[in-house]
């Protein structure tokens, strides 16, 4: 049954009804959605993949790890943009389904302009009450309106348009630690930097305004997003010991791409187990918890490396009561190189 009159139409897999997608194009997107009549907690993943010629989204239902195709469910005509939320949004609807993504979350505010595929950009406005109240950098609280929700979501009004951000400006890319450190060992930018004071701080300027540096390099090679198709970088890095006497590190990345913030709980048992054994685990944290983190890592000299981990027991144990309250997005356990 189709409905072209509101730019979507709904695919029959009985009859194979609806219309041929195009040209499929490198954007594409994992979400999660819910059934409208059921509760937001029961997630289901989707894909969303973009075509052209005509420009078009496909919606189909991809659970990761189940043998099969996606399965199908809507085409919406048009390409992403700014406007892309609520098209998705009253076309989900119309098939008894809603987003659970940061566009469609009560805490998420547009910036009016899009990231580099043309998906929504927008700014996450959650706080934690319990913290004292900390300026929190654009950088971090930039979120695609895709990207994967967290657990404080809360599902806007439908009825309600999205607020605007009180940030417009353009969001430059994060600095990269590695180029940081090459530009430094040249003398002239050096000179330069301490002639016109470029390398002080700005009077009032948060630290972490200009303190936040990606850690994984310069350009390839990091992990990929579990949201589209970008590449997440490490921020920050915190190694300790646990009670078998494993290295265990917590590290917070955050996407190129569409800004999805992720906590990575990694345990190296390889020391201790012949069979080489890994664990890891994947955690979706909100823009005010990444920062929460981040400086808690920064706290401790060092933190990233092995020495002395089993000197950090105290951080280890607010980390985990942290991790308690969240539900992980993947686990597995490896044996072996």
């Amino acid at each position: 049954m189709a409905d072209t009159k509101q730019g979507f139409q709904l695919f029959n897999l009985e009859t194979m009804s609806g219309v041929f997608p195009g040209t499929r194009t490198r954007v594409f997107q994992r979400v999660r959605l819910y059934r409208r009549a059921g509760s937001p907690r029961e997630l289901r993943w989707f894909q969303l993949l973009w075509y052209e010629a005509p420009a078009a989204c496909l919606v189909a239902e991809y659970q990761p790890g189940a043998p099969g195709e996606p399965r199908p469910l809507l085409r919406l005509a048009g390409p992403p943009g700014e406007e892309l939320l609520p098209r998705l949004e009253a076309a989900l609807a119309a098939a008894g389904w809603a987003l659970h993504s940061c566009g469609s979350c009560v805490h998420w505010r547009s910036r009016g302009q899009t990231v580099a595929d043309g998906l929504p950009l927008g700014h996450c406005g959650w706080r934690d009450e319990r913290l004292a109240e900390e300026p929190i950098p654009a950088l971090l609280t930039a979120q695609s309106g895709l990207a994967l929700g967290c657990q404080h979501w809360q599902a806007r009004d439908a009825t309600s348009s999205v607020p605007l951000a009180e940030e417009n400006e353009p969001l430059p890319p994060l600095p990269k630690a590695a180029e940081l450190a090459k530009e430094q060992e040249r003398f002239w930018p050096r000179l330069r930097a301490w002639l016109t004071g470029a390398r002080k701080q700005p009077a009032g300027t948060p630290a972490w305004q200009v303190r936040l540096v990606e850690r994984s390099g310069v350009g390839a090679g990091t992990e990929p997003c579990f949201a589209c198709q970008g590449r997440i970088a490490n921020l920050g890095a915190l190694t300790v010991g646990t009670a078998e006497g494993d290295k265990q590190t917590f590290s917070v990345w955050r996407c190129r791409l569409c800004h999805t913030l992720y906590l990575n709980d990694w345990i190296d048992r390889w020391e201790r187990l012949e069979s080489l054994e890994t664990a890891e685990t994947y955690y979706r944290i909100a823009p005010a918890e990444a920062l929460q983190l981040l400086r808690l890592i920064d706290s401790v000299s060092g933190g990233e490396h092995p020495a002395r981990r089993e000197e950090r027991d105290d951080y280890r144990r607010q980390i985990l009561a942290f991790l308690s309250r969240l539900e992980p997005l993947t686990h597995q356990v490896k044996q072996g190189r």
